[in-house]
């Protein structure tokens, strides 16, 4: 084993998380790869919600990947992404950002993409997200790391308030993985997204360095995902609410879907 390698899995940030780390790939992860993996075998009604729904677009994400899922949406009253909503759907819902209107046990999948960092009591938001979810059901979320002040930001999460937050308040993570590179969100704010620039700045070169380090230092996939996530803009994450969290969670909300 080199010298690289046993000082990687010595460090604390790696010990906290290597039961996190996901060893059959490297690659930088969607959150819509997850709504794939997880809704497009079963092929069944389900309900699933967007939190923190704003335009609404997932909708149609849903659509095409699980046409027999029920889409509910949620956000707060105004937001700059609640703004520019067009679309009309008689299932989005207003809420406080934290006591989700929604009976428990009863969303089999809840999306959550770029939210949790605008969340302003993300602990309290958690514990909701898991009195909604069915026992075994799915949460899956990006999240900001190193990713600058964006449309209201106010937390950035590091990878272990990932597992913290979540598991915290009754959720299981499963794994986390990386997503864009902090690198590639730097460089498109630093460049206002002009579009001629594009070429130069939708590149994940921190990640590409990590890789190269991986293949010179024979690390596996989990390490490699370690490195990866230290130089993330954006984490990705895939938990479930377990049946003894479900159980033992107190729900100060008793909602109906008539409310």
């Amino acid at each position: 084993m080199s010298k690289f390698k046993e000082k990687l899995r010595a460090l604390e940030n790696y010990k906290a998380l290597q039961e996190h780390l996901p060893s059959d790939h490297s690659k930088r992860q969607s959150l819509t790869s997850y709504v794939e993996s997880v809704l497009r075998p079963a092929g069944e009604p389900t309900n699933v919600l967007d939190l923190g729904c704003g335009e609404a677009s997932s909708v149609d994400l849903f659509k095409s990947i699980a046409p027999a899922a029920n889409w509910h949406g949620v956000d707060i009253e105004t937001s700059p992404e609640v703004s520019k909503r067009t679309r009309e759907h008689h299932a989005i819902k207003i809420f406080d950002g934290v006591n989700l209107p929604y009976p428990d046990n009863y969303f089999d999948f809840i999306y959550c993409n770029q939210v949790l960092e605008h969340v302003r009591h993300p602990d309290k938001l958690m514990a909701e997200v898991c009195r909604v979810l069915k026992p075994g059901g799915t949460f899956a979320g990006a999240v900001s790391y190193l990713e600058p002040f964006h449309s209201y930001s106010i937390f950035n999460f590091t990878p272990y308030g990932v597992v913290r937050v979540l598991e915290d308040n009754g959720l299981k993570l499963d794994e986390l993985r990386p997503g864009a590179d902090a690198s590639l969100l730097i460089n498109r704010q630093l460049m206002n997204r002009a579009a001629l620039l594009r070429p130069f700045w939708n590149r994940n070169y921190l990640h590409l360095v990590c890789s190269l380090m991986g293949s010179v230092f024979s690390l596996t996939h989990a390490e490699r995902n370690f490195l990866k996530l230290q130089f993330s803009g954006h984490l990705v994450f895939l938990a479930r609410a377990t049946p003894q969290a479900s159980r033992a969670n107190t729900p100060t909300l008793h909602a109906t879907l008539d409310n």
